[in-house]
This record gives structure tokens, C-alpha cells and sequence, in this order.
């Protein structure tokens, strides 16, 4: 299960590498011998030779052959993979290089050259949301000035709410778009995807007064409270992207979110809905479709487009079909990071803090049990994983954020308590690995499906310090930065949560000293009048 041992998947994505000088991908194929030496890598394979791929039954049947002729060969090819694995493990990275006040503008001018400057976002398809650079450029833009960051992050984050990769009727934001107008998504719905865009929709509410992305956030804190919440107050890990047919009870990908044409013209007209013809258009919803078996995603053309009338009409409709499979997971960093967006997200509305504090209560009752903090657990179940960095990272993060908004000293002082034991665990001879274990992996400031554990464990240090007024925390920091330089200095869009911790070291935090009731009013003052250079 990746999302439960993503340190395994992440070894032997880098084992693939290795074996092919290719990325890897899901699923991941690995043969190894019988005391785990990896000789074979691929990505899929079917299970019959087609389309110039080999049969997975076919290499099986080879490989056991090899085995028994030549095991030696075998053996060999998996030591030489281990060695270079281990060297990867005690890698250095050559040296700190200088990185200079230029560095937010290299990073924006780094990802304005692979923009699509017509539809928003990266590349053509399929679409990633990229939710850390978007909340990268937008403080880049809050702090500096920059309005070509904040113009591709608000170009982007318009055509995501207006598009189909967002949930048009309930909300919510499925895991990527397989087009390059954001239209047709792959319809599984991740708590990451929507907690990290929940941050970054909050933000550009700020930044830009849009009224679209206020609805955005509150809809989508409004969908994972209504299907995605667990009775411990913790949220779930995800919904498939097929769901069933009632009629047929065949599982089709996206069923239960797009609609047939004559059935939703049908509905409209009986619910007295004017002009239903144009009403359906204004939503997206056309006789031909957009998707698999005529069936159509709901989009919008501009903001405002689709009637609230239809709007709840749909979602009538949707209610007599099965939701989605939920993965109901509890997982400690995808929490977290929830955690973070919904305070982040307080600034438009106190009660998305409320909710933050509420879940980071159930998260440290459920999931830190006697100074052990786990990754996840099944609703009824003893959690048995233990956390990897990435959990403690970002749950550092939501207690300091938690302290902010509430200034109750008991969220300062558990923050203070999981870097400890993280750094216990994790660090060693200044190298911070993802998890303990053969499967450990050296991490970066380089974000992947979600930002940077590293990253954010940087940030986390110099917050810390100011708050705690600790030097030790500041040096943490300082040494993450200073040996992740290369990367920054290299190639920053690959690392928008590094960006920020670095900006954050180079400029320093600003700390506010005032009564709670106060503090929102003070904090939004500093924001909106604090430019750097």
C-alpha cells in the first residue's frame, strides 16, 4: 500500500531509476532475488505481450529459468543496485552554493517558462494542480510585489474553479485533469489535493477579492465535512474514481459525478427551470458529452454561469446514486496538512480555525499515543504504523499554527516535542530521512504528489525559534537550507516550499505580541503592509 509504506514506493521508484535510467511510475513492477535484491524494473506490464511489451507471465517464466541457470548473474546485478542505493543514502550534496535576494524572482521566471499562458497551469496534459507553487507565487507576490506571480497563480487557480477538475456541484477538487482545459478529470478525490488547494484558494481570496474563490473554500470545507469526515473528527484519505450504476450495478469511472443530457433536461424542465436548453449549456452539460458514453462533467465558461437553481438540481440528482468507495484511512500528514490549510484559511472566517483546532485535537488523541505518534488508522483499530517524517513535518506545522490562532501554550509546547523526537528518529549526520528502516530515503526540499516534508521542517525550525527564541532551531534551518542550496540554486521551481523557507530565513519572521481577540486584526495589518525587497 503506498500510502501507507510511501518509503518503500519511493526506494524502489528510485530503484527503477537505477535498473532503467527512466522515471517510474504506478504500478510499479520489481523482481527481486529471495533475499530482496532487485535484478528487474518496469511500470506497468500487461499480462500478455502486446503492443511490443512483454507478458508479466512471459518474464515471469524467463526470470525463473535465469534463476535456476545462473543465479550468479542474478545476484550480481541486485548487489551492484544495492551499492548504488547505499551511496545515494550517504550521498553529499557537493557543497553549499550562494543563494542570493534573486532567488523568488528566479523561481517565478522559471515557471513562467513552462506556462501555459492560454488555460493556466504547467504543461498540456495531463494537468497537475501544483497547489505548493500556486501558494508559492502568491506569497511570493504577497511579499514581494511580483505580478507575474500572482498573474499565473490567479490564471490558473480561475481556470481549476471554473473548470471540471473541480467538483461543479458539491465541491472539491478531483486529483488532475487528463486535458489541458482542466475539463475532464481523473475523478478520485484526494484529501492532500484539497487541503493544499484549500490553502491556496484562501490566499488568493485575500490577495485578489475574488468572491468565486471564497465559494470554492467554503465548498470545499463543506464537502470533506459532509462525506469525508470521520466520528472521531479526523478526515478520510480519499473516494475512487468509478462508482456503480444503480441501473446496471457495473462500476463506470465518474458515473456518480457526470449526467446525461436528456435525463438532467428531463428534471429541469419538470422543476420549471427557465430556458432549461440554455441552462444545461451554461453548465457544461450537452447532448453530446464530454466524457465516456455521452455523459458530461459539469464546467463553466465564466463565473456565475451555471444557476444555483440547476446547481441544486444536480445535486438532487446525484443523491439517488451510490458516493464513491472512501478510503477510510486516517492518515497523520494529509490531516496535517488539512489542519494547516483551515487555518489558513481562518483569516476569511474564524470558523475554519475552529475546525483546525477540532481535528488536531482528535488527531493528537488518536494518533500520538504514549509519546509514540503513527502514520494512520482504520476507524476501530490500533494504529501500527509508526509516523514517517512527513507526519511529524506537518503536524509540527498545524500544532504551531493551532498556537497562533488559539495562544493556548499546550499546542507551542507538543510542537516543540515532535521536532525532538523527529529529529531523534530521523536525522542523522545532518541528513534528515523520510523513515527508519532499510527503506529510508535521504529527502529533499523537492516537493512530489504534495510539498516538501524537509521543507516544511525547515520552516517549522525558524518558526520555532522565534516563538521558542532558541538559536538551535534557527541552525537547524539554516544547516537544511545550506545543504539543499544547490537545489534552490539549480532549479527552485522544483522546490516551492524550500523557496519559502529560504525568503523566510534571508527576511525573518515578524512576531506579534497582543491579546488573541486582537491578534487577526494586527496579523492582516503586518500582511497587507509588509513588502520585501
Amino acid at each position: 500500500d503506498r500510502e501507507e509504506h510511501p518509503q518503500i514506493d519511493r526506494y524502489y521508484q528510485q530503484v527503477h531509476r537505477l535498473l532503467t535510467r527512466r522515471p517510474g511510475g504506478w504500478p510499479l513492477t520489481l523482481l527481486l532475488t529471495p533475499d530482496r535484491k532487485p535484478f528487474f524494473a518496469a511500470t506497468y506490464l500487461p499480462r500478455e505481450a502486446k503492443y511490443n511489451q512483454p507478458g508479466l507471465l512471459e518474464l515471469l517464466e524467463k526470470a525463473a529459468k535465469l534463476w535456476q541457470k545462473e543465479p550468479a548473474t542474478l545476484e550480481r546485478i541486485g548487489e551492484e543496485i544495492l551499492t548504488l542505493m547505499q551511496r545515494i543514502d550517504r550521498r553529499e550534496q557537493g557543497g553549499a552554493v550562494a543563494v542570493d535576494e534573486k532567488l523568488s524572482r528566479r523561481f517565478v521566471e522559471a515557471l513562467r517558462n513552462g506556462f501555459d499562458t492560454e488555460k493556466g497551469g504547467w504543461g498540456m496534459a495531463p494537468k497537475f494542480p501544483r497547489a505548493a507553487t500556486l501558494t508559492a507565487l502568491l506569497q511570493i507576490y504577497r511579499l514581494t510585489g511580483n505580478r507575474q506571480a500572482l498573474q499565473m497563480a490567479d490564471q490558473s487557480l480561475l481556470a481549476m474553479a471554473l473548470g471540471g477538475i473541480y467538483d461543479q456541484v458539491e465541491g472539491g477538487f478531483y486529483r488532475y485533469s487528463t486535458d489541458r482545459e482542466w475539463r475532464i478529470p481523473h475523478f478520485e478525490k484526494m484529501l492532500y489535493t484539497n487541503a493544499e488547494l484549500l490553502e491556496a484558494y484562501a490566499l488568493a481570496a485575500r490577495l485578489t477579492g475574488r468572491g468565486l474563490y471564497r465559494r470554492v473554500v467554503r465548498e470545499t470545507a463543506a464537502v470533506l465535512k459532509e462525506h469525508y469526515r470521520d466520528p472521531s473528527g479526523l478526515f478520510y484519505g480519499a473516494s475512487d474514481a468509478d462508482s456503480s450504476d444503480p441501473e446496471s450495478g457495473e462500476k463506470v469511472e465518474g458515473f456518480y459525478y457526470t449526467y446525461r443530457y436528456g435525463r438532467v433536461f428531463a428534471a429541469a424542465k419538470k422543476a420549471g427551470i427557465p430556458h432549461p436548453e440554455k441552462a444545461l449549456e451554461d453548465c457544461g452539460i450537452t447532448e453530446n458529452g464530454n466524457f465516456i458514453r455521452f455523459r458530461s462533467n459539469p464546467w463553466l465558461a465564466e463565473e456565475g454561469s451555471c444557476s444555483p437553481r440547476l446547481r441544486e438540481l444536480l445535486k438532487q440528482l446525484r443523491s439517488h446514486r451510490p458516493y464513491p468507495f472512501i478510503d477510510r484511512k486516517l492518515q497523520a500528514s494529509w490531516n496535517a496538512l488539512l489542519i494547516h490549510g483551515l487555518f489558513v484559511a481562518s483569516a476569511l472566517d474564524a470558523a475554519y480555525g475552529e475546525l483546525g483546532v477540532e481535528t488536531l485535537k482528535a488527531l493528537r488523541q488518536d494518533l500520538d499515543i504514549n509519546g509514540t505518534l503513527y502514520h494512520q488508522k482504520l476507524p476501530g483499530h490500533t494504529p501500527k504504523v509508526p509516523a514517517l517524517l512527513e507526519d511529524y513535518s506537518f503536524t509540527v506545522a498545524a500544532a504551531i499554527d493551532a498556537y497562533e490562532f488559539t495562544q493556548d501554550p499546550v499546542w507551542l509546547t507538543w510542537a516543540e516535542d515532535l521536532f525532538a523526537r523527529a529529529r531523534k528518529r530521523f536525522e542523522s549526520g545532518g541528513i534528515w530521512y523520510d523513515a527508519e528502516g532499510d527503506f529510508r530515503n535521504p529527502l529533499t526540499l523537492e516537493g512530489g504528489a504534495y510539498r516538501s516534508p524537509l521543507a516544511v521542517l525547515a520552516d517549522d525550525a525558524l518558526r520555532l525559534a522565534v516563538l521558542r527564541e532558541k538559536l538551535e532551531f534557527r541552525q537547524i534551518a539554516e544547516w537544511i537550507l545550506r545543504r539543499e542550496s544547490r537545489v534552490l540554486a539549480a532549479y527552485p521551481q522544483a522546490a516551492p516550499m524550500g523557496v519559502l523557507a529560504w525568503l523566510a530565513d534571508r527576511y525573518g519572521y515578524v512576531v506579534v505580541k497582543a491579546p488573541a481577540p486582537e491578534m487577526p486584526r494586527l496579523k492582516r495589518r503586518i500582511e497587507d503592509r509588509t513588502l520585501y525587497p
